[in-house]
């Protein structure tokens, strides 16, 4: 017992040395840390004081060069002030024009001279110290010129094109938010992608005090941009952006689908799962179901009011089990079919959902929207066909086709107040875009509506035989196709879908085919 109380009170006297050791150790190197870190801030300190002096330096020279150019103006209209005060006292007058001329030659010279001299101060009292409670940042920053809170970006576009150059500019203030007129300062842009990925921004300066800041988006989706001065970010940044991919200008179909001449009337066209793609007659009364390779899978339907016929099919639309939705307009119902055309139920004829004349239909989690024309009115039921509520009959006179944007927003064609109209999926009006005509961003009679993976909206603007292109925002981008029967050319464009690879189908109504053209 003994010998172990010993090796014990030895074991606690040994662990007490090398704490005392260890905590010398440590003293040095908090004293060593120390040292540095007053370094640190003598240097900081003293940069920070050199860069004050710096800059009341270039103030003090810019100022004095002002002062010395005024007084040089004044000296002169002084001096021929004197010399034609002068003049005016000599009694040969010969002499006296031929030297009066010449002065208020050079009088006028001086004084033109004058006018164009600045006589604002050239400089401004625009010197600022924010300290920061930041080790990293030592004592702070000194901001002796352009400032980031009041320094701005004058022309961002928040939604831009995928691997296409973006310019900028911005626009440097001092302290007080006056512009800034002379360039040097360091100015950053970084671009931060919804992967984490970062991209460089190039950067010009226009030695005005503006800058133009160019990048380019290697990546769809969401991002921030990060604007900076001195290393900190400017009023605003970081700036949100969404990166889509860019229209290419569409012109020739890749290929055309008619059923060998006997398609009479397409209609609404939907995509299912694998490429699996259907479309409605309207005037043969029956579906066609395509696969990936456009080839006919399935044609069936005919004249009727049974299960499984129909009286003036239009608008289609999958679910995500795969099953697909007809409107049944002549009979005032959706018919619910499988994916290989296997009818399953039907609703939307009878109580509060029943419809009117129906035209377009989409689906979002498992929710059935209908554009009920007659009714002036979307129709909401559940995939069982079990009716939840309507709305829009406000905001609506003949709704005609519906698509649910990238947004989980509610977008529909009204084809008689020639417009497209946003609401959220409860049924609250947002917006509208679009007016009558034939001009950019006009529409005559609008019938169907997509929107792409981008969020990109297209429209079928029937009565101009064209397809229009407009941005998430509802802002115009573009449009293709015109009157006519040949390649490209429409008669009153009526359904449209985007394929899982992005190409777009467009009923070609009253041509009796349906036009596909490539696109990304």
């Amino acid at each position: 017992m003994s010998t172990s109380l010993t090796k014990a009170k030895e074991d606690i006297n040994l662990m007490k040395g090398k704490i005392e050791n260890q905590a010398k150790k440590i003293e040095k190197l908090l004293d060593k840390c120390h040292e540095e870190q007053i370094a640190r801030l003598n240097e900081h300190h003293q940069q920070l004081k050199k860069q004050l002096q710096d800059e009341l330096s270039q103030k003090e020279i810019a100022l004095t060069t002002q002062l010395e150019d005024i007084k040089s103006v004044q000296d002169q209209l002084s001096n021929m002030k004197k010399q034609r005060e002068g003049l005016e006292k000599t009694p040969n007058r010969k002499v006296l024009s031929k030297n009066k001329e010449d002065i208020e030659k050079s009088m006028k010279e001086v004084s033109d001279k004058y006018k164009t001299l600045n006589t604002l101060p050239v400089e401004t009292d625009s010197i600022e110290f924010v300290p920061v409670n930041n080790p990293n940042l030592l004592l702070g920053h000194l901001f002796t010129s352009a400032h980031p809170h009041t320094s701005e970006v004058v022309d961002l576009p928040h939604n831009i094109g995928y691997n296409t150059e973006v310019d900028f500019t911005i626009q440097t203030r001092n302290c007080k938010g006056e512009k800034c007129t002379k360039g040097g300062h360091h100015v950053s842009v970084e671009l931060k992608s919804v992967t984490g990925n970062v991209t460089i921004g190039e950067v010009k300066d226009n030695n005005d005090g503006s800058y133009v800041a160019s990048f380019v988006a290697g990546e769809v989706g969401d991002a921030k941009l990060s604007v900076s001065i001195n290393g900190q970010q400017i009023r605003g940044s970081p700036y949100s952006i969404v990166v889509g991919r860019n229209y290419q200008r569409i012109n020739m179909p890749d290929e055309i689908v008619n059923d060998n001449g006997n398609m009479n009337r397409p209609r609404g066209i939907a995509f299912g799962k694998d490429g699996m793609w259907v479309v409605a007659d309207q005037s043969n009364h029956c579906v066609y179901i395509f696969n990936g390779q456009d080839e006919l899978v399935k044609k069936f339907g005919s004249n009727g009011s049974s299960s499984g016929q129909f009286s003036s099919p239009r608008g289609v639309a999958f679910d995500s089990d795969n099953h697909f939705y007809i409107i049944d307009g002549g009979n005032n119902r959706v018919q619910k079919f499988s994916i290989n055309g296997n009818y399953l139920l039907q609703f939307g004829n009878d109580g509060d959902g029943k419809l009117k004349s129906a035209e377009g239909i989409t689906t979002h989690n498992n929710k059935v929207y209908v554009a009920d024309d007659q009714n002036k009115r979307i129709a909401v039921f559940q995939t069982n066909g079990q009716f939840c509520t309507s709305f829009g009959s406000e905001h609506l006179s003949h709704p005609y086709d519906v698509a649910v944007n990238t947004n989980n927003q509610l977008l529909v064609v009204d084809c008689s107040k020639q417009c497209v109209v946003t609401f959220t999926l409860d049924g609250h009006y947002v917006d509208k875009f679009g007016t009558q005509g034939s001009g950019r961003g006009q529409f005559s009679y609008p019938r169907g509506l997509a929107i792409d993976i981008n969020g990109f909206i297209l429209v079928a603007d029937s009565s101009n035989h064209r397809v229009s292109i407009f941005d998430m925002f509802g802002n115009y981008i573009d449009n293709f196709g015109s009157s006519g029967s040949n390649a490209g050319q429409f008669s009153n464009p009526w359904g449209i879908a985007l394929s899982p690879n992005g190409s777009i189908y467009v009923s070609d109504s009253d041509n009796k085919r349906v036009q596909i053209f490539s696109n990304y």
